[in-house]
């Protein structure tokens, strides 16, 4: 007859550390329902969580071009879908299915505990990657020249703002 380990708090706090201090429950990740994915009835575990999902989103798109992988050898080595790649690494809004992240830590050499954190997949109690990932997220938009017409589109757009803030329109 098998025996099964005792599960005491001793093994679940190491397997906490061994996580990173990620939310766990039965000895893993504290995956979040559909319905937490969506903001039902949650706290958003930080303030910006969309900042927080653009900085693995921009991760996944770094890491891969450091690898020298295309998005299509990068879905393809990882079994995910092409167009879903894409949303990861554009659209901060999407938060990717837990196995998807998994499979992208994997080919990429990344760590999926934080990967899940970082695309609002799990929880976790650590400041320092929420405020790095803030950080990240700042620093690798790229800052580029406007054109002529972006220049115009943001000095027209900047007088609307400026005359609603002072009480006049037009």
């Amino acid at each position: 007859m098998m025996r099964l380990p005792l599960m005491s708090d001793d093994v679940f706090r190491r397997r906490a550390e061994e996580e990173n201090s990620c939310m766990i429950s039965a000895i893993g990740l504290d995956i979040l329902s559909q319905e937490e994915k969506e903001g039902v009835g949650v706290t958003a575990q930080e303030e910006h969580p969309n900042v927080i999902r653009l900085a693995f989103g921009t991760l996944v798109s770094f890491r891969r071009r450091a690898l020298k992988m295309s998005l299509e050898e990068l879905a393809e080595k990882a079994r995910v879908e092409l167009e879903e790649l894409f949303r990861i690494e554009e659209d901060p809004m999407y938060v990717p299915e837990p196995r998807t992240v998994h499979n992208l830590g994997h080919q990429l050499r990344l760590p999926v505990p934080q990967l899940l954190v970082l695309s609002g997949n799990a929880t976790s109690k650590n400041v320092e990657l929420s405020n790095a990932a803030l950080k990240f997220a700042a620093r690798s938009r790229a800052v580029e020249k406007l054109n002529r017409e972006q220049t115009e589109a943001l000095n027209e757009f900047g007088k609307v703002v400026v005359a609603e803030a002072v009480g006049k329109k037009g």
